[in-house]
C-alpha cells in the first residue's frame, strides 16, 4: 500500500527505542479478549449441551454465533502480533479483514438468534436487510484495501479507515446492534405479567448484547480505543450464565423447569 512507509516508521521506531512490550492500554485489550475467548468455551459448551436437549435451531444459531466470535478474538490477538511484533503488514490487513467478516457473522447470528426468540414471523424480513448492511460494509472494507492511503491505514498498529469508511461502517452496524437489543428489552416488557422468569432473562440477554455492541461500535468509530473491549467481559459473563443457567440464577430471576 503507498502509506507503507507510514507503518515501517512505527514499526522501526517501536523495535529501536525497545518499546514494543504491550503498554497499558493494549494489555487491557489483550486480557479483556483472553478472558472473555475462556468465558466463550465455557458458553459454546453450555449452548452445545442444550442443543443436544431440545434440538432447537435458535440454540444452534448462537451457539455458531459464538464460534464465530471466538474466532474473531483470536485473530484479533494475532493481528496484534502480526503489525507490532512481526513487522507483517500485508498479514496483518489480511487477519483484520477476516476478523472483521467472523465478528460480522456473529452479529448476523446473533441477530437471527434473536428474531426467532421473540418475533419470528419478522425473521425472513429482517435477514434481508441484514444481509444487505454486510454486503455494504464487506465491499466497502475491500475498496478501501484496494484505494490504499488514505482510505486505509495503520495507526498505533490498528487499521484505521477514512472518515466516510468509518461513518459507513458505523451505520451499517447501528441496525445489527439495535435490533436484538431491542427485541430483547421489548420482549421483556411484552411477557412480564405471564412470564416473569422469561422476562427477566430477556433483561438480561438484551444488556449482556448492549455490552457485547458497544465495544465494536466505538472501535467502528475510533479503531484506536482499543480498550473499550473490556466489556467484552461483562457480556460473556452474562451470556454464559443466561445459557448455562446456575441454579443460584433461575433462583434469582424465578425460573421454574
Amino acid at each position: 500500500m503507498a502509506d507503507d512507509w507510514f507503518y515501517s516508521v512505527q514499526f522501526y521506531f517501536v523495535k529501536i527505542f525497545g518499546t514494543s512490550t504491550v503498554n497499558p492500554i493494549e494489555l487491557i485489550s489483550l486480557v479483556s479478549l483472553s478472558v472473555s475467548g475462556i468465558l466463550l468455551i465455557g458458553i459454546i459448551h453450555a449452548l452445545y449441551t442444550t442443543y443436544k436437549k431440545n434440538k432447537l435451531i435458535e440454540t444452534l444459531l448462537f451457539l455458531y454465533g459464538m464460534i464465530f466470535l471466538i474466532i474473531g478474538s483470536v485473530l484479533a490477538i494475532l493481528v496484534r502480533f502480526a503489525y507490532r511484533n512481526w513487522g507483517l503488514r500485508g498479514l496483518g490487513d489480511f487477519l483484520t479483514f477476516i476478523m472483521n467478516i467472523s465478528v460480522l457473522t456473529c452479529f448476523i447470528l446473533v441477530n437471527l438468534f434473536s428474531i426467532r426468540v421473540t418475533f419470528p414471523k419478522k425473521y425472513k424480513n429482517i435477514l434481508v436487510i441484514l444481509l444487505i448492511l454486510s454486503a455494504i460494509m464487506v465491499y466497502t472494507a475491500l475498496l478501501a484495501s484496494d484505494q490504499g492511503f488514505p482510505y486505509i491505514r495503520v495507526v498505533d498498529f490498528v487499521v484505521v479507515y477514512s472518515i466516510e469508511y468509518m461513518l459507513i461502517r458505523f451505520f451499517c452496524l447501528l441496525p445489527f446492534s439495535i435490533i436484538p437489543m431491542s427485541l430483547f428489552f421489548y420482549y421483556a416488557k411484552k411477557v412480564r405479567q405471564e412470564q416473569r422468569a422469561h422476562s427477566n432473562r430477556s433483561i438480561w440477554l438484551g444488556l449482556g448484547i448492549l455490552c457485547f455492541v458497544i465495544p465494536i461500535l466505538v472501535v467502528a468509530i475510533i479503531p484506536i480505543f482499543q480498550f473499550i473491549q473490556v466489556f467484552f467481559v461483562p457480556a460473556a459473563l452474562i451470556f454464559y450464565v443466561c445459557f448455562s443457567m446456575p441454579d443460584w440464577f433461575k433462583k434469582r430471576i424465578g425460573w421454574v423447569e
